[in-house]
């Protein structure tokens, strides 16, 4: 990362924001498009396997069973760390200090787990101080920085752009630090430095991969694992308390405008802003809309860290968000204007979803916008075509974005043939239920159709991304076989995740507790009943998907699971 005199660069005076028509997507945007949309589909799986774990946890505790642990389901990293090891933190942390130790981890150095654990601790402390809504009155610049997922490249490329923390340069971290990149503990432990370093002039907001069993589904408790070893267990209990202390959003008054910094969207409903302000601390939510004993406060952040906006002007708020498995809700741009408006703020700005160009606008009339910026370029694990970028709101309220991309020289997969091999994987997952409802298909819309009913996803994604590198079915041929092809599938590989460690304890308290014949053989109708007495305890609209989930498991079709295939769907089903 480049610096001037031990500091980071800073940023050149800003050109004057401009509005440019939309143009045709290039091949490179579709591309990205489409690995976003394979995303939010296996975050989608995630979430709903998750969903069941938690409420057979619940089910388990009103059945007594003892040997339903979740210990053991824990992702082995992608990418364990190459640095050297170090001590090098000093509390309390000067700006100095600050800038040294964010330059020791870029240079992929690494962090002792002592350090780590002493910069979660004060962290958790420092934040849990601060409102759940910080208001800044901006008097020279403020960067909004969207997701990381572990990219430290990004990072650096971020801090370039922002330079140093002060009175006239506030920074604002926008959720996300951990999760799908190699070095989660390395961006967490670099912006919460930076915050203890310059307090009131960085600002971190929680995002949705801040979630203590959202760790144990993504990669941050097996980077925890692959680098801290035996040290893991405990530093993942500070993270938990670091995650739940950080602020939900924060309001910058600059000029006659008001902008609000979430990560998400607003909840449904569309509460007062008071309400966020006054949301408590939760340590999880990501699985809230599965719990019958979630809390009022659960619910909400899950909205705010969860949410997003769906795009179309006359959609109503406060529609479950089945595009992330029902986690949060989506909101239309119609009801965010009149938000916006009722509660005196010109702009949302946002993250949570991946942007082609790193940032975009819309429009939503009456001189009020919706900003998305992302910050982690190559999206995910350096195999995606999107830049990154940075949203820069000056004291006047102009709001212009800075964009890169931090390659790092890693070879793209984002290509047609890759694209290819994760859809058709996806596809597999739900062969059962998509063969059924493809069986009358005739044409391109038709299967489009069928899959975003199946799988998930707007129909024009599949049309337009996911479903092109595919190819049409063969003349006579059915558009089920050409999506479904196994021999097609075989020749193009598998598509790699991160491999796991075993789930066994999981797993066998699991299946024990739905085997209810305890043959050994977990059928489908075992299942089936087991999941019907997890939602006759919850509302109608947080009931697990019994067909989705059991289609996740179920991986060779026979209908019937026993310990060792559990685990292994689990492994599969949680991995990545």
């Amino acid at each position: 990362m480049a610096c001037v005199r031990g500091r980071f660069r800073m940023l050149r005076p800003l050109a004057p924001l401009k509005h440019r028509r939309r143009t045709q997507p290039t091949r490179e945007q579709s591309s990205s498009a489409a690995w976003a949309a394979l995303d939010s589909i296996e975050t989608t799986e995630r979430v709903r396997v998750a969903g069941l774990l938690n409420a057979m946890a619940g089910l388990a505790g009103r059945r007594g069973f003892e040997s339903f642990d979740f210990e053991d389901i824990r992702p082995n990293s992608m990418n364990p760390h190459r640095g050297a090891w170090r001590s090098d933190v000093r509390l309390p942390l000067s700006g100095n200090g600050g800038e040294a130790l964010v330059r020791y981890v870029l240079r992929g150095s690494r962090l002792t787990a002592g350090d780590v654990a002493l910069l979660m601790d004060a962290g958790a402390a420092a934040l849990g101080k601060e409102p759940r809504v910080e208001d800044y009155v901006v008097s020279g610049r403020a960067t909004v920085v969207g997701d990381l997922h572990g990219s430290l490249g990004d990072l650096g490329a971020a801090m370039e752009l922002a330079g140093r923390p002060s009175p006239s340069n506030l920074v604002v971290f926008n959720g996300d630090f951990v999760d799908r990149g190699p070095d989660g503990v390395e961006v967490l432990c670099a912006v919460v430095a930076l915050k203890l370093a310059f307090g009131p002039w960085v600002h971190l907001n929680r995002g949705n991969h801040e979630d203590a069993s959202l760790s144990r589904v993504y990669d941050f408790e097996g980077e925890l694992v692959a680098k801290y070893g035996d040290e893991a267990a405990p530093l993942l209990e500070k993270a938990s308390d670091l995650f739940a202390a950080l602020p939900l959003a924060c309001v910058l008054e600059a000029g006659r405008s008001k902008t609000l910094v979430l990560h998400g969207c607003v909840p449904r409903d569309l509460p007062p802003l008071a309400a966020i302000r006054g949301a408590g601390r939760v340590v999880s939510c990501a699985a809230a809309h599965y719990d019958e004993n979630a809390t009022p406060d659960e619910r909400l952040v899950q909205d705010v860290l969860w949410s997003d906006p769906s795009g179309e002007v006359w959609e109503p708020a406060g529609v479950p968000n089945w595009s992330r498995g029902g986690a949060g809700c989506v909101v239309g741009d119609e009801a965010l204007s009149a938000w916006l408006a009722r509660e005196g703020v010109t702009r949302l700005v946002r993250s949570h979803e991946t942007v082609a160009t790193g940032a975009e606008v819309a429009d939503l009339g009456a001189g009020r916008e919706r900003w998305t910026v992302f910050s982690a370029s190559r999206y995910p694990h350096r195999e995606g075509l999107n830049k990154a970028a940075v949203l820069v709101v000056d004291d006047l309220g102009g709001v212009a974005p800075r964009r890169w991309d931090a390659g790092e020289g890693v070879e793209s997969r984002a290509d047609p043939e890759a694209v290819e091999k994760r859809v058709r994987a996806a596809l597999w997952r739900h062969r059962a239920p998509l063969r059924a409802a493809l069986a009358e298909a005739g044409s391109l819309a038709a299967a489009a159709d069928a899959c975003a009913a199946v799988v998930g996803q707007p129909s024009i994604v599949w049309r337009d991304a996911l479903l092109p590198p595919l190819g049409r079915p063969s003349e006579g041929g059915s558009w089920a076989d050409a999506l479904l092809d196994p021999s097609r599938r075989r020749s193009l590989g598998p598509f790699k995740q991160p491999r796991r460690s075993p789930t066994s304890r999981a797993a066998n308290g699991l299946f024990d507790l739905m085997d209810a014949d305890h043959d050994g053989v977990l059928t489908a109708d075992e299942f089936f009943a087991a999941v019907a007495a997890v939602n006759a305890a919850l509302p109608a609209e947080r009931r697990i998907d019994g067909e989705s989930v059991w289609g996740l498991l179920d991986s060779n079709g026979d209908g019937a699971l026993d310990k060792s295939e559990l685990a292994e769907a689990l492994d599969r089903r949680l991995a990545g």
